[in-house]
């Protein structure tokens, strides 16, 4: 994910000091007055794993990336999901809640662009809470990820 604007640029200099991300940051430089321009753009790489335990963490969670596996709690592996959905076509209801797991994942990496309801936003036939996720898209982050083919 590329981000320009100068307040994201200093968080993801702090993520990535902290250690919650891996990012490309440019330096900053002389501007030749005795003062430094500080840096004006940075790519985010990827999510450490630190970074999603945090997620994890602050999310309580609840359908998100374990630190020590990589896998949603749900058991069903948010790139898995992600190839899996690649050439479906946008945008994608999801209400199975495991999937609904999945894309939370992604949209926390960035990988999708969705929106998920909370629980309780609306009620199935049998009157019972149910939760809804809707992939707009696959994001550029999302479909560089699927061309490097890696976990």
């Amino acid at each position: 994910m590329h981000v320009t604007d100068a307040q994201d640029v200093r968080r993801v200099s702090v993520l990535k000091a902290t250690g919650l991300i891996e990012a490309a940051i440019d330096p900053a430089f002389d501007t030749g007055l005795g003062s430094y321009r500080l840096a004006q753009a940075a790519l985010v790489v990827c999510i450490t794993e630190e970074g999603h335990a945090e997620i994890d963490k602050l999310r309580g969670g609840r359908g998100s990336v374990g630190a020590a596996s990589g896998k949603a709690k749900t058991g069903l592996e948010p790139l898995d999901y992600l190839r899996t959905i690649e050439r479906s076509a946008f945008p994608l209801r999801v209400e199975d809640p495991q999937e609904i797991g999945c894309v939370g994942v992604l949209k926390q990496a960035g990988f999708v662009d969705a929106a998920i309801s909370p629980e309780l936003a609306w009620k199935d036939t049998d009157g019972s809470p149910q939760e809804l996720a809707v992939i707009r898209r696959i994001t550029p982050f999302g479909r560089a990820q699927l061309a490097r083919g890696t976990k």
